[in-house]
């Protein structure tokens, strides 16, 4: 069974609460905190974004980021205390909307990505921006550090895959195969000392790709039958959920790059995905409502 509410306008940002117990939505109309998976509402935060486009929670699950601003104008970052929801402070940092927000694995910064092509990186303890990455020629719509902290993944209208250094913002590698805007990158969760980490993009062309992006390595890619627009990798690495135009939600085994499940997530377009740490609930928001789904409930679903 599962939990559904309406959604207007559209929910844009979605990040589970450290304990488990909620989740915290964002979209025009703010940022609310409803229980889980049961989505009641349980409190709104009083947040100053016109639009918010992301929220993180920091490693240490003591700070939530909120991240969006004002198109073609400001892009605001909100620092949170977690689980007390006082705002600690506001950082407007780009001439532009933020898209993305990532935390460092150490928790020691923060890295956004703006439409106005630009990353920037931020002290954590002072909210001061310690690094401006200029790389990409048109908006970036997403990031993520890698495992060792050194590096970051952006991706973005450019169709490009670029890697920078995350202390100095010295570019070392740009991956340019996708023939479409890059709508999104995570980094794998599984990783080791032994072997290069693996990270996977999602584009207009219709492609899901999986890199070893440090050693400049496609390694395997499929195409799906709608535009992705998200996507989210199980905790063990084993499957990726990615989240489509269609409304379908396509779960694609990470050895094969094959289709293995296919669900109708909801009516419209997908614009959000969340996983548990359990991998047994699924959270999906759209143009027209959100919901979270039982995992165990689309095995039997067919591929398509």
């Amino acid at each position: 069974m599962a939990e559904c509410l309406q959604a207007h306008p559209p929910i844009t940002a979605a990040a589970l609460a450290p304990d488990g117990k909620q989740i915290v939505i964002g979209s025009q109309n703010g940022i609310v905190i409803r229980s889980w998976p049961e989505l009641v509402a349980v409190e709104s935060l009083v947040t100053e974004l016109i639009h918010v486009h992301d929220l993180r929670f920091s490693p240490d699950g003591q700070t939530l980021l909120a991240a969006g601003g004002a198109p073609a104008e400001t892009g605001v970052t909100e620092m949170w205390s977690w689980p007390i929801s006082n705002r600690i402070r506001s950082v407007a940092s780009d001439e532009d909307v933020i898209y993305r927000v990532a935390w460092s694995p150490d928790g020691n910064q923060w890295a956004t990505a703006s439409a106005d092509g630009i990353c920037q990186t931020f002290d954590a303890r002072t909210g001061e921006r310690r690094l401006r990455y200029e790389g990409h020629s048109r908006a970036v719509l997403a990031l993520c550090y890698m495992p060792d902290g050194k590096s970051i993944a952006s991706v973005g209208v450019d169709q490009t895959l670029r890697l920078w250094d995350s202390h100095t913002g010295e570019h070392y590698r740009t991956l340019d195969n996708h023939v479409g805007t890059i709508n999104g990158v995570a980094v794998s969760p599984v990783f080791s000392e032994q072997s290069p980490t693996v990270v996977a993009t999602i584009a207009e062309d219709r492609t899901v790709r999986f890199w070893q992006p440090t050693i400049g390595r496609l390694v395997r890619f499929t195409r799906l039958p709608s535009i992705p627009r998200s996507l989210v990798w199980s905790s063990d690495a084993s499957r990726l959920y990615v989240g489509c135009n269609d409304g379908h939600v396509r779960v694609i085994d990470t050895d094969s790059a094959e289709t293995v499940g296919d669900f109708d997530g909801i009516a419209g377009r997908i614009c959000e995905l969340v996983l548990d740490s359990s991998n047994s609930q699924l959270f999906i928001s759209g143009e027209s409502d959100c919901r979270s789904v039982k995992i165990n409930e689309t095995r039997s679903d067919t591929a398509r």
